[in-house]
């Protein structure tokens, strides 16, 4: 699928695992980087500097609870990209003063990666948005259908997870996103 949504235009592509032992997730990384690279594209792996070292991977994302983003960058170097996580605009002021290169914001909407967390409120996005310095990525749960309220706030990077892998077109699927954020940038 890596290959696919390289191929297909995805610019950023940021490996999440969970239920991996360490030796997986470590080849995965490795295979990932690999084929993302060939389509020259960026790749992010998720809360492991050491895998993000390991695997030749252009950054790590990480959250409140994470290593530090200074921490990271002593392992991964200084050209390297490091993002976090804000579910308010608490964490956001938090990592404004860290050296994150991007921040992503969210949930915007219910989300099966994140189902603890409550999404944000329009309110707490224009709060959030206005606070921010640093590129911002929208996250959870958004798909081709609620996409537009984001869009008309101003907002011209999403992640996306669950409408990618549920897709049935996946290309056409990455073509539609990409139009929708052209309207903004």
């Amino acid at each position: 699928m890596a290959d696919k949504l390289s191929a297909y235009g995805t610019d950023i592509l940021q490996f999440r695992f969970s239920s991996l032992t360490d030796k997986e997730v470590l080849a995965t990384a490795v295979k990932l980087a690999k084929v993302i690279h060939e389509r020259k594209k960026i790749f992010i792996v998720n809360n492991r500097a050491d895998i993000a070292y390991l695997s030749g991977a252009d950054g790590l994302h990480v959250g409140k609870d994470d290593i530090a983003p200074s921490q990271a960058r002593k392992i991964l170097g200084k050209k390297s990209i490091v993002g976090g996580t804000a579910h308010s605009l608490a964490e956001l002021k938090h990592f404004q003063k860290q050296e994150v290169d991007y921040i992503s914001m969210g949930p915007a909407f219910k989300t099966k990666t994140k189902p603890g967390l409550k999404p944000l409120k329009k309110s707490q996005f224009i709060k959030m948005l206005r606070y921010a310095k640093k590129s911002i990525f929208a996250i959870g749960g958004i798909n081709l259908y609620n996409i537009d309220p984001l869009i008309k706030l101003g907002i011209t990077n999403v992640c996306i997870c669950q409408a990618l892998i549920l897709s049935k077109d996946l290309k056409s699927t990455v073509k539609e996103f990409k139009q929708c954020l052209k309207k903004v940038s």
